[in-house]
């Protein structure tokens, strides 16, 4: 009878041990299905990073090149408070100001301003934009500062924004930057 016995328990431990073998097997899966979930988070957060230096770093070397040269500055401004002056004249602005015309300060002033150029396997040389638009003054606003040279009773106000926007190569990440300025010009002009 112990013969008998001994048979049948060979038997339940060949079972035992494969379905051991096989929770083992399915931890281990599941342990690799999110690393690589993980590898492809990590991924996909590097990229948006690479598009949001790309849009920071244009806007970054506009502003800086507006800062660090008057005669680009003042140009910029003028031919941005011009063309929004000719669209109000011409009622092509509405009441919300959500449609004020800008243009792209690289393709206007390229003399003195170059596109930056990145070495971006995600960013196409055009998924980067910039535009360069006027902002309405408030009615009723005048600016006095003393301590503005030349703004003895006030001083005209320039408001403007500058707006960069990269996009990747396969439209899945789209960054916008954009920046304001305001230049005081001495006399009210």
């Amino acid at each position: 009878m112990t013969a008998r016995g001994n048979k049948g328990q060979h038997g339940s431990a060949l079972v035992i041990s494969l379905v051991v073998l096989t929770a083992i097997t399915l931890v281990a899966l599941v342990a690799m299905q999110r690393s690589s979930t993980q590898i492809r988070m990590i991924s996909n957060l590097q990229h948006q990073h690479e598009v949001s230096n790309a849009a920071r770093g244009t806007l970054n070397y506009v502003f800086e090149r507006m800062r660090d040269n008057t005669a680009l500055q003042n140009g910029m401004l003028n031919q941005a408070k011009s063309i929004y002056r000719d669209a109000l004249d011409n009622d092509q602005i509405n009441e919300e100001q959500t449609n004020i015309p800008s243009f792209n300060p690289f393709q206007e002033f390229g003399t003195q301003l170059t596109q930056p150029s990145f070495s971006s396997k995600i960013i196409p040389s055009s998924g980067l934009t910039t535009s360069f638009k006027a902002l309405p003054v408030p009615s009723g606003t005048s600016y006095y500062l003393k301590s503005a040279p030349g703004c003895g009773s006030a001083c005209d106000a320039i408001p403007a924004a500058i707006t960069t926007s990269a996009q990747s190569k396969n439209n899945t990440i789209s960054v916008t930057q954009q920046i304001g300025i305001l230049r005081l010009v001495p006399g009210g002009a």
